[in-house]
């Protein structure tokens, strides 16, 4: 687990991008908020990164909707997926601008990285950043953490998460091929994916 921190929780550069991990503070979330409340809701319908996680998931879930959800949400997210879980997470940032948000968990148990929460502004999207982000981690996870293999999944019908892990190389775990998660009332097919060290 030690090991993990120092890798992964810290600032990190891609070729295009700057990962940071931001503090919940006000100044910081008001930057998140501004970067996401002009834009559309429908276009994050596959997203969950609210506040309290509610369960199942409701009806036009996705994005916070208020600043005050958003400062919520990044408070929630540092207490449980970092001070006392087992994550790191970061705010994509563009030429200066955020962009996005991306997250993965470590299991020492299992030596194995799982994908976090992760969404886009939609001007970002298309220009495969969220590939080039995890081609950083899948090179750190490997070559330096020595993990033994990564899982990602998406919602079976959300072809452009789909297409995506993919194109990372991952392939669908035939050990698990689909689970199902609650989502307004009915049930959904989510599929997951796997890349192995070595393969």
């Amino acid at each position: 687990m030690e090991r993990f921190k120092e890798l992964f929780r810290q600032n990190l550069m891609t070729q295009r991008l700057e990962l940071r991990m931001l503090e919940p503070t006000l100044e910081n979330a008001e930057q998140v908020w501004n970067a996401i409340k002009t834009e559309n809701r429908e276009d994050f319908k596959y997203v969950d990164w609210t506040p309290d996680n509610i369960k199942p998931l409701q009806e036009n879930y996705g994005l916070p909707q208020s600043f005050s959800e958003t400062i919520t949400q990044m408070r929630q997210e540092q207490e449980y997926d970092v001070v006392q879980g087992d994550g790191a997470v970061w705010y994509v940032f563009h030429n200066g601008q955020l962009i996005g948000h991306h997250g993965v968990f470590y299991s020492s148990r299992w030596n194995c990285m799982e994908g976090g929460d992760v969404w886009f502004i939609k001007s970002a999207w298309g220009q495969g950043f969220n590939r080039e982000i995890w081609s950083l981690i899948i090179q750190k996870a490997f070559g330096e953490l020595g993990v033994d293999q990564i899982n990602r999944r998406c919602f079976a019908d959300n072809q452009r998460s789909k297409k995506s892990i993919i194109s990372s190389g991952f392939l669908v775990d035939s050990h698990t091929p689909c689970s199902s998660r609650y989502v307004c009332g009915t049930y959904k097919k989510v599929l997951e994916f796997s890349l192995y060290r070595g393969r």
